[in-house]
């Protein structure tokens, strides 16, 4: 398992890990730099994932930032056999502005499947899986 956030906020990673080390038990956790939309730090992470897992990702991201988003989740999952992508989005007052991140989506992935969260309607499941490029 890899945990990512920016280099900044490594250090709160770590000790997060560090507190939960054993659960699951046997599990190995690295933690790693990403910063999306560059594409030297994904080289440093890896592009060999069967899940990437977002959650709560584009809370006031201005539309570069959710395009950046975009091409790094397809980025981390474009491989043969295609990765998949489980993206846990809160919806708030206005999807309107998480927009850019949803055309993105229509562009790099195939038709996402939403899955039902019983009781809890103000979030959204969607499993993304990247369209193969010829």
């Amino acid at each position: 398992m890899t945990l990512t956030d920016l280099p900044s906020e490594l250090p709160l990673l770590r000790e997060n890990v560090e507190t939960n080390r054993g659960s699951p038990p046997h599990c190995p956790v690295t933690v790693k730099p990403l910063k999306w939309g560059d594409a030297a730090a994904m080289g440093v992470v890896g592009t060999n994932f069967d899940v990437v897992l977002c959650s709560d990702a584009l809370y006031q991201n201005d539309e570069v930032t959710q395009r950046a988003l975009c091409d790094t989740l397809f980025g981390l999952c474009d491989r043969v056999p295609p990765g998949r992508v489980l993206f846990a989005y809160n919806f708030r007052e206005n999807l309107a502005a998480d927009a850019g991140f949803f055309d993105a989506t229509d562009e790099l992935f195939r038709d996402p499947t939403q899955h039902d969260l019983e009781d809890h309607e103000d979030i959204w499941l969607f499993e993304y899986r990247p369209v193969q490029r010829c």
